[in-house]
């Protein structure tokens, strides 16, 4: 460990070595970075513990003859803990004997008999053992001839295309509020310099990878081939990759390498409040239970960022926002969806306070915080869900909420809610591919204008326009989503992060390349555990997918899962693959059967548990309701009840706000 950080600090001396701010691989640094600094230096002290673990891992393992199927099956089960490296683990938090009446802000004490599970800055958990090609952290190679897999540009480019594929069934919302509620519950961090630098593994000019002897240890770049007919142009031969930070695992014992989410696991709506204490005093404005907002001529936007590198200007008169997740910025869309629950949040906290003027700031912002929970809850399970996955699997897998006043039973303290590494690395990542890479605004009778997404990357002041937040929402709630399929948005394969640039990075290549850091197994392992038969050959995806994977991969075993997974036909009802669908099925069978706090369970299980009137309100949550409560109301005052699904049609007439087509909770049930 010492001589690794003694490599580092020579390589902080070297320019060549940092990846320096203005690049398109430093905005994708950036999107992974917390506004508190702190945040970063904690994250790394927790990466650096769990590369300790690793490296003993490894010497334990050679010199023991320990094979790599063995630590896939976890084998040693030495308890770190009493040991001299144990003070690697992750603490144990300290939890009150009586549980707290609300969900505490770190996930933490969740599960008395494991209380870091859910908790931030702890590790992922797994469907299937990694597959490291030295059972610990190198990546895996081919199962031909144990040489590197192919370089994920290179299969980008031959599987992926830009092809246009609309799904008129459901509206880009889908997308949208996939992507909102994948950052309540994970994210991922590279890996940095102890000071905070980002780690370049490319050459300045990203013409050649970087020696060796200028190499940090995390660095895994991914090469570009020298036929690349886009980033050829621009002569690059190298984009820019590092690992994902690490952590040391819950039972804290020698064994193959976790990484880290940095945010909470559970579905608690840490996006709007954040994953620590600490980020959540920074939101809160600790006046009548509401957060702070930038009052902008009379509406209520996100606070302003205090973040210089959070935005690509942060000029005089430009607006670049805060909330409790860092990535907020990156698609102004997403802005719209953080103002969206912020405004709601508040909405709530007023109400509750015009019922129950005695209550303080703080009991205001708890019950406020607790019923957005569960509206966020509600939506998921019972939109949301259904229209990814199909009912068959929201049966099967027992996703379907109670009825009315019925309590659930679900709850089981065995189950850990951790986010899996195949769910976040792979299969959640099924939205890239709905990404439409044109926004579209709509006047009264025609369309007014069609933004790039590119442009509006970072660059979030058109939420200061005063119609722009209802012309997105009327947008996502209207235009037909981007089928699940190999097509991708040159926005997102040519152009990501790009700032002012004039290329940017290949979120399919980061996407294949970081399920290999992260030690995901072939496709076909995951296949044969949901159930599927295992592929004999390419010829099955059909004879013209069959003939470009034979271009890329040298055995069907080598197939990545992010791609396998997206090439599949779609499962009954469904919008993804049966694979990807069991995988995401899975993930939130994990969050609400093993979330003691799950809004639906009872007095037996939850100490914040609602009144069965209550819980009878909150089961009429919609995403139609949150956007007729908290939209400027400027051009939105109809909205189509089923905001997921095509509108207009029959079964889901756009309806008047106020109307009793799209219900509003009764907040009289909490009056004290």
């Amino acid at each position: 460990m010492s001589r690794l950080r003694t490599k580092e600090a020579n390589l902080l001396s070297k320019k060549s070595s940092i990846l320096q701010p203005g690049s398109a691989t430093y905005g994708h640094f950036r999107n992974s970075r917390r506004f508190n600094p702190a945040d970063i230096t904690e994250v790394m002290h927790i990466a650096d513990k769990a590369l300790e673990i690793a490296i003993a891992t490894r010497v334990f393992k050679d010199r023991q003859g320990i094979t790599n199927e063995e630590l896939e099956e976890g084998r040693i089960q030495q308890n770190l803990r009493p040991t001299a490296i144990g003070q690697n683990c992750i603490p144990l938090p300290t939890c009150p004997l009586i549980p707290d009446k609300y969900r505490r802000i770190d996930g933490a004490c969740n599960n008395i008999a494991h209380p870091t599970w859910g908790a931030p800055f702890t590790a992922y958990s797994r469907l299937l053992p990694p597959n490291y090609q030295d059972g610990i952290w190198s990546p895996r190679v081919s199962v031909v001839d144990e040489e590197p897999l192919p370089s994920p540009r290179l299969i980008s480019t031959t599987i992926i295309s830009d092809i246009d594929s609309p799904n008129h069934d459901y509206t880009l919302l889908v997308m949208q509020f996939g992507q909102f509620i994948s950052h309540d519950f994970t994210q991922s961090m590279d890996m940095s310099y102890a000071n905070g630098s980002a780690i370049s593994c490319c050459d300045l000019e990203g013409t050649s990878i970087l020696p060796p002897e200028s190499t940090h240890y995390a660095c895994m770049p991914i090469p570009l081939p020298h036929e690349d007919q886009f980033y050829g142009t621009f002569k690059q031969k190298c984009m820019n990759f590092v690992r994902s930070a690490l952590a040391p695992s819950h039972d804290c014992t020698l064994g193959y390498s976790e990484q880290m989410n940095k945010l909470t696991h559970f579905l608690d709506a840490s996006s709007v409040y954040g994953s620590t204490p600490e980020q959540t005093r920074e939101l809160r404005s600790f006046h009548g239970g509401t957060l702070k907002v930038f009052d902008d001529f009379g509406r209520e936007l996100l606070p302003l960022s205090k973040d210089p590198l959070a935005c690509l200007t942060m000029e005089q008169g430009s607006a670049c926002f805060e909330s409790g997740d860092t990535r907020t910025n990156q698609m102004v869309t997403l802005v719209v969806m953080h103002t969206l629950f912020l405004r709601e949040h508040n909405r709530l906290a007023r109400s509750l306070q015009a019922l129950n003027p005695l209550w303080t700031d703080e009991k205001l912002f708890l019950e406020a915080r607790q019923i957005l929970i569960a509206e966020m809850q509600v939506i998921i399970y019972k939109e949301f869900l259904p229209t990814v996955l199909g009912e068959e699997a929201i049966r099967e897998f027992g996703l379907g909420l109670g009825y009315e006043k019925e309590y659930s039973l679900d709850y089981n303290p065995a189950i850990n809610p951790s986010i899996t590494n195949e769910f976040a690395t792979a299969a959640f990542r099924f939205g890239h591919s709905t990404v439409d890479g044109q926004l579209r605004l709509y006047g009264p009778t025609k369309m007014e204008e069609s933004i790039a997404i590119p442009e509006v990357m970072f660059y979030p002041s058109r939420m200061r326009h005063q119609k722009f937040l209802d012309e997105i929402l009327s947008t996502l709630t209207t235009e037909p989503i981007q089928d699940v399929d190999p097509f991708m948005p040159e926005a997102l394969t040519r152009y990501m992060f790009r700032g002012g640039n004039p290329f940017g990075v290949d979120l399919a290549s980061i996407n294949i390349q970081r399920g290999r850091d992260h030690g995901l197994r072939s496709y076909n392992d995951y296949r044969e555990l949901t159930g599927l038969p295992r592929l004999k050959d390419f010829a099955e995806f059909g004879p013209e997918i069959a003939e470009k994977l034979y271009k890329v991969y040298r055995s069907v075993d080598d197939l990545d899962l992010w791609v396998g997974g997206l090439l599949e036909s779609k499962a009954p009802g469904s919008l993804v693959g049966p694979t990807f669908r069991d995988i995401i099925a899975d993930q939130f069978a994990r969050l609400k059967k093993g979330d003691r706090y799950f809004f639906e369970n009872g007095p037996s299980i939850n100490p914040g548990y609602f009144s069965p009137d209550q819980l009878k309100e909150l089961r009429k949550a919609s995403i139609s309701r949150i956007i007729c409560d908290n939209s400027d109301g400027i051009l939105l005052s109809r909205q189509a009840p089923k905001a997921f699904r095509k509108p207009g049609v029959p079964g889901n007439e756009f309806s008047d706000c106020n109307g009793p087509e799209i219900p509003s909770l009764d907040l009289s049930f909490w009056q004290a």
